[in-house]
């Protein structure tokens, strides 16, 4: 925020957090329906893998909103995961779940476009700690450390 005053979301937040939600809406059903499949053909102990899956899928979604947020960390995990992503696209098979991987690609590289870049708020700036004293030795009776003070030793 600047001089109190809120900020406004890009359209291309907007529209990478949309991406994002439309592709992870379309691996949780394409999750659901292979899991309908395979709990017939396996058992129920195959729901296992797909709760872990769609635990993922959840993380996406908090990722995905925190990035409309402005969020800077999501907006960098969001990236790794879309980059991620990319292996999807260039291997096969190739169909609906390539064009899934490109849209999360796209997803992932407009808030790195300049006019999306304002709304993420730079990093604060890393403050040095003031060094304290070394530690020379312990008090026998308190157990304190005794700490070595400037000019003696």
């Amino acid at each position: 925020m600047t001089n109190g005053a809120p900020r406004s979301r890009p359209t291309l937040v907007t529209t990478a957090v949309v991406l994002w939600l439309v592709v992870i809406a379309f691996q949780v059903v394409s999750t659901l329906v292979g899991a309908v499949h395979r709990v017939s053909t396996d058992g129920p102990w195959t729901l296992v893998p797909v709760l872990i899956v769609l635990a993922i899928w959840a993380l996406f979604v908090f990722g995905a909103l925190r990035v409309g947020r402005g969020s800077g960390r999501a907006r960098f995990w969001m990236a790794v995961l879309g980059v991620l992503g990319l292996l999807g696209v260039v291997l096969p098979p190739y169909g609906l779940a390539t064009l899934a991987g490109v849209a999360g690609v796209v997803a992932a590289g407009l808030p790195y476009l300049p006019a999306a870049r304002g709304y993420f708020p730079p990093s604060p700036p890393r403050a040095r700690r003031t060094a304290e004293p070394r530690v020379v030795g312990w008090d026998p009776d308190t157990g304190e450390p005794i700490r070595a003070t400037d000019g003696t030793r």
